[in-house]
């Protein structure tokens, strides 16, 4: 986490709420305007309520909460763009923000000419955009793209270019909502690695993403919006976890592709995976045992020169809920720096094997050696089963002892 230089305070938000009229019909919005205030006809929605938080200079602020908890309303309000109806907003130095897609560009204007306009809009001169014009345009990999109306763009072009135009602009306070969501990884790298940078020079981030593992890594505190109300802040690792708990029961269905012999994953730019499987071979038909032993195998081709390697595997239920997520450096173990277009091999066993019977999926992903870029990253479509002799309840059979007693004593069974 970063170390602040600086004890100041950049954004101070006080009691801070925004409410909305809500009218069933034109006619009572009518009537609402003609009857002055003496009658209501409206209801009232508040998006957002009593929030206050501060945020120091050079800190990293995550915000988690479901879709219409109100953290869009807040981020608005933070960036002057929305009149809080309760409370106050205080930000201290030039703010740069990446709210909805492509907010602030000008559809039927080229990708030159947004990057003009939008950057003279974060206060820069004339002179610092011309001089800054190449590294924005080369940051943003849009090429020739960018003398086309931005109407042309693709989602990723968008962000592509509006983030490249942000963090371009010597900003003191950068938004980042859900944007680099839309990018693939190798871009969510390279984003990660420019706001790193900006972060060494005191810039102050407020970060809202649903990717809570890069929250945690990059956040030095979270707070999270529910249903409008600040309903936890604190430490971000903490913060997260309570807040996948609390809504894990809406995970989605998991995808039923069939293990295929090249690994479908997502491409970072840095490293592919050739080959993840059970070790040794096992047909999605045989199920494995609870409580035997699970082994999965897995090779890394570097596709430029990689740090200290970490790997990680995540489990998921068919239901699509999240069972297990680790990654090696939790046990200390780490792969050497890969060169270009060399490979390793690793393992991975599950012993005993503590799942309780169903259908599963895996991924497996790998990174450097602080979690902060992926290098690789599966998808999710490697399959097994487990099974066994008896019923069974939940999803993991515990190692447990248990202890009766009767009149004469206590007999232990394990």
């Amino acid at each position: 986490m970063t170390q602040h230089k600086h004890e100041e305070v950049v954004i101070r938000v006080d009691n801070l709420g925004k409410c909305y009229r809500i009218y069933d019909t034109p006619k009572d919005r009518l009537k609402q305007a003609l009857w002055r205030g003496r009658r209501q006809y409206y209801r009232e929605f508040w998006a957002l309520r009593d929030v206050s938080f501060e945020v120091k200079r050079g800190e990293t602020l995550g915000i988690i909460g479901r879709n219409g908890s109100g953290k869009s309303t807040l981020l608005q309000m933070i960036c002057g763009t929305l009149t809080p109806t309760d409370g106050t907003v205080q930000t201290h130095g030039r703010v740069a923000a990446l709210l909805e897609l492509g907010s602030g560009f000008n559809p039927e204007f080229t990708g030159r000419e947004n990057v003009a306009i939008n950057a003279r809009l974060l206060g820069l001169s004339e002179k610092e955009v011309d001089e800054k014009f190449e590294q924005i345009v080369e940051f943003s990999e849009i090429g020739q793209f960018i003398d086309q109306p931005v109407k042309t763009y693709s989602s990723g072009m968008f962000v592509r270019l509006a983030f490249a135009i942000a963090s371009h602009s010597d900003p003191d306070i950068l938004i980042v909502d859900e944007a680099l969501s839309v990018g693939d990884f190798a871009f969510q790298n390279k984003c990660i690695t420019r706001i790193k940078q900006l972060r060494e020079k005191g810039m102050t981030l407020i970060f809202v993403s649903h990717d809570l593992s890069t929250l945690q890594l990059i956040c030095d505190r979270a707070i999270w919006i529910h249903e409008g109300r600040l309903k936890a802040a604190g430490d971000p690792i903490q913060a997260c976890q309570d807040y996948y708990a609390f809504t894990a029961n809406t995970a989605s269905n998991l995808p039923t592709e069939p293990t295929q012999s090249v690994v479908p994953q997502h491409g970072t730019g840095m490293a592919r995976f050739v080959d993840i499987g059970l070790d040794p071979p096992v047909p999605e038909t045989v199920a494995v045992k609870t409580g035997g032993s699970l082994k999965f195998r897995f090779t890394l081709e570097a596709l430029v020169d990689l740090e200290e390697i970490v790997f990680a595997i995540s489990i998921f239920s068919a239901d699509g809920t999240w069972l297990v997520g680790q990654t090696s450096r939790e046990e200390g173990v780490s792969w050497p720096p890969l060169l270009e277009s060399h490979t390793c091999i690793g393992h991975i066993e599950l012993h005993p094997l503590l799942l309780a019977p169903g259908d599963y999926k895996v991924c497996i992903g790998a990174y450097n050696h602080n979690m902060s870029l992926v290098y690789a990253m599966s998808d999710l479509y490697l399959g097994f089963s487990v099974r066994s002799d008896y019923p069974s309840w939940g999803y993991f059979h515990h190692p447990c002892q248990w202890l009766c007693s009767d009149q004469t004593g206590t007999r232990q069974f394990s």
